[in-house]
């Protein structure tokens, strides 16, 4: 798809400089009068020169386009995952989870059933407002993510999941404060999780290393 748009696009300016070399060796070959015959030279001229340009400025532009594109991915990639690291730390504090933190044990804690759930649901006022904060800085990376098409099609949809059910989940507790419907929203956000682990195995990766990192700046303040 790129490689046709890039030659349609290109289809114009090679139309030109084809259009300046026929009239160069025309005037040159049939053309007799010096006058007549510099005036159609500077117009071939143009015709080559201007679409050279044009298509050396579309390709360095290209080429800082698609530098700065990579630099705000990294940058919005790197900030999801420690908004997500943040909820996935706020999920073990509602469900009271003090195990260490590892990719196998939040794999684990993502299929816990919403039966288990109720169980070991705990939303204080404090994990309230955590999770709003959080909330919101989902949907500020959402939005500007959206602008700049950072996140793939699954990725965007399962992020877009989490917020949503983040949303019922705080609205849930504000209001009827319903265990049994917070639980299925807690099991419906961790699902999702899973969804965006598995559309985005960078971000998996990348998740991976900050769970190492906290594992060991959270051992270390439970040896002290």
């Amino acid at each position: 798809m790129k490689f046709w748009a890039f030659i349609l696009k290109s289809i114009p300016y090679l139309l030109s400089i084809a259009g300046g070399a026929v009239i160069f060796f025309y005037t040159v070959d049939n053309i007799r009068d010096p006058q007549v015959q510099d005036l159609v030279l500077n117009i071939s001229a143009s015709l080559l020169a201007i679409p050279l340009v044009f298509l050396l400025y579309d390709y360095s532009n290209y080429l800082v386009s698609r530098q700065v594109k990579k630099s705000l991915e990294n940058t919005m990639s790197g900030k999801m995952n420690l908004v997500m690291l943040s909820l996935i730390l706020a999920l073990r504090q509602i469900l009271g989870m003090h195990t260490r933190l590892t990719l196998n044990t939040l794999n684990k804690m993502l299929a816990t059933p919403a039966t288990e759930i109720v169980r070991k649901l705990r939303i204080t006022p404090i994990v309230l407002n955590n999770l709003r904060t959080i909330h919101d800085d989902f949907d500020e990376l959402l939005y500007r993510s959206g602008q700049s098409n950072v996140f793939s099609t699954d990725q965007f949809q399962a992020l877009s999941a989490i917020t949503r059910e983040m949303s019922h989940l705080i609205n849930e507790n504000k209001y009827r404060k319903n265990k049994g419907q917070s639980a299925k929203h807690i099991e419906n956000i961790m699902t999702h999780i899973t969804d965006w682990l598995d559309a985005d195995t960078v971000a998996a990766l990348h998740l991976e290393q900050n769970l190492s990192i906290t594992s060991h700046i959270t051992s270390g303040k439970n040896t002290d």
